[in-house]
């Protein structure tokens, strides 16, 4: 994901990027001290989301806001929460509250990535549900259904099913965009079939036999998708 922070106090900026260094799939971070810069940043493309301040020299928070295109997750930050109410106006991914805590950041980044999934599948991108892929010298046939994880190792993907495990020359990242719906991120290098977990325990995951750390960053929206009684 290619972030920019829009804000004219460095500090936030800074924390802002410093944040985002700990989110697995952050591609880049560019820092603006003001809205117009912003603006012409953002007219460039490239931008994946914004972290955006309310109060900025040249143009504010809302001026900007109202020159945004609106397919693109925005998260606004504030020192007071006076605005929160109307930022509903511009469908906003979510909004920080000076000072930033990483665990209530890390919500905003799950609530981005949700949104950058529903425009992802809005879009028509068809989940595959079984796959052949190369294992050394040979094609071996993957079924999605049957996999309990996926687990990266450097530019390798693990193929873990109940009885059995592939390695393919791949990355994680390109791989979770074609997956079926019910494989979820728990943690920068684990994919989890959700069908498949059996129980959550602290910040582990189990999938039978097999368990997986769960990253703080991935907790809420892993939490989302599970059928739980209310």
């Amino acid at each position: 994901m290619k972030y920019l922070v829009a804000d004219d106090d460095p500090l936030v900026c800074e924390t802002v990027e410093a944040f985002l260094q700990k989110i697995e799939d952050t591609e880049f971070c560019l820092k603006v001290g003001d809205g117009l810069t912003a603006l012409q940043v953002l007219s460039a493309g490239g931008i994946d989301a914004v972290f955006l301040d309310l109060q900025m020299p040249e143009l504010n928070g809302p001026e900007v806001l109202r020159a945004l295109p609106r397919d693109i997750p925005i998260v606004l930050i504030s020192a007071s929460a006076e605005f929160g109410a109307a930022s509903y106006e511009f469908q906003v991914a979510d909004y920080l509250v000076k000072p930033l805590a990483f665990p209530r950041f890390a919500q905003a980044v799950a609530r981005i990535r949700e949104r950058t999934q529903a425009k992802d599948a809005a879009r028509g991108a068809t989940p595959l549900r079984e796959v052949f892929v190369k294992d050394g010298t040979k094609l071996v046939r993957v079924v999605f259904e049957e996999l309990v994880l996926l687990k990266a190792e450097a530019n390798y993907v693990e193929f873990v099913s109940k009885e059995s495990a592939v390695m393919s020359l791949m990355t994680i990242g390109r791989l979770e965009t074609q997956l079926p719906p019910e494989f979820v991120r728990a943690h920068r290098s684990y994919i989890v079939n959700i069908r498949q977990i059996t129980k959550i325990e602290g910040s582990t995951v189990w999938l039978g036999k097999h368990s997986v750390p769960m990253g703080e960053s991935y907790r809420d929206a892993l939490l989302a998708r599970l059928p739980m009684l209310r």
